[in-house]
């Protein structure tokens, strides 16, 4: 766990706990019952995953609690990934237990890469606890534009326009940030266009909208100055 000292450093926290043994997450773990797992994990001696999901819930659970203290919001990975992952486990609607416990009430989450394929999962989430928020990086530009556009029309379904935001996720090569940012201007005026058509939105609050997704929302979560 990270030292209170450098808390004022960073934006925030980010959880891979569905990499390991999904979003299940034990809310009535002990410190004992992680201790223990610690022990079992430290006798191997060479890299290894922890494979012991008491241990891995405990660490989810007391970074839960240390953003929260510190104001700083929990970023958790959901849908897709590599061949690692237990899809079925990544679906964010595991995260009951969690957003219904009142220790985590005020803690502000992240569900990230549109948790695709359960984008309209996480659009329901969203509308219904105060702290959950969306992120539609990694299915952009990772999905055809067909897959693109459809996610992210699922994601706003039922999410208010402002707990929804824009990112890449791109890493180690520059095209994946220059393609995330165009393939997603694409796809929001797509989206948003849309709704226009639909007649969800008018043209002015589709262009607000736009400034919401791509910036204001981010800027305001992540508490921007500069």
């Amino acid at each position: 766990m990270m030292d209170v000292t450098v808390a004022g450093e960073i934006v925030g926290l980010k959880s891979i706990a569905a990499y390991y043994f999904g979003l299940d997450i034990n809310i009535n773990v002990t410190k004992k019952e992680a201790e223990e797992a610690l022990q079992q994990v430290l006798a191997v001696w060479k890299p290894v995953l922890v494979a012991n999901k008491n241990l891995v819930d405990y660490i989810f659970l007391i970074s839960l609690e240390f953003a929260q203290s510190h104001d700083l919001p929990m970023q958790i990975h959901t849908g897709f990934g590599d061949r690692g992952l237990n899809l079925r486990m990544s679906n964010p609607l595991y995260l009951h237990n969690v957003l219904e416990d009142k220790r985590f009430a005020k803690c502000r989450i992240v569900l990230l890469h549109t948790s695709y394929p359960f984008s309209k999962e996480a659009s329901y989430l969203a509308s219904l606890y105060s702290q959950v928020y969306l992120d539609f990086g990694l299915a952009i530009p990772k999905l055809s534009v067909h897959g693109m556009v459809s996610a992210v029309k699922d994601l706003l379904e039922q999410a208010p326009l402002n707990k929804v935001m824009f990112s890449t996720d791109a890493y180690a090569f520059p095209e994946l940030f220059y393609l995330g940012a165009k393939n997603a201007r694409k796809v929001v005026f797509t989206v948003l266009r849309d709704s226009c058509i639909d007649g969800d939105l008018t043209v002015p609050e589709a262009v607000e909208a736009a400034k919401d997704l791509f910036a204001r929302n981010s800027i305001s979560f992540y508490k921007i100055t500069s």
